[in-house]
């Protein structure tokens, strides 16, 4: 890991969750004045609870992944024209899941 991607990831992690730095302490259990560190100065070194609060910046980032526009567009217009579409959908997620498989 890259010391100072860490920083640059978790200011881009809270600015884009609008989480602060205490709500995430007490979510990942590190204390917050660790975190703001990080935050300002960045990790001299890498160790458990860094690790930790990586770990769970990739696993939001993952769980939260936003739909492109693009399949978001489709699959309206799928069911714009007909409401019964599931096949469509099921089709297009299959699609998008063999584009990630073994990705992980």
């Amino acid at each position: 890991m890259n010391l100072l991607y860490f920083k640059k990831q978790l200011n881009t992690f809270l600015t884009n969750t609008g989480i602060s730095k205490n709500a995430l302490a007490k979510t990942v259990n590190i204390s917050q004045s660790q975190i703001s560190n990080w935050s300002n100065y960045g990790l001299k070194r890498w160790t458990k609870n860094s690790k930790r609060l990586d770990d769970y910046i990739k696993k939001y980032n993952q769980d939260k992944l936003p739909i492109p526009v693009e399949i978001e567009q489709s699959l309206r217009h799928i069911l714009a024209k007909n409401t019964e579409g599931e096949a469509e959908i099921l089709s297009i997620l299959e699609a998008i899941n063999s584009l990630t498989d073994g990705k992980q």
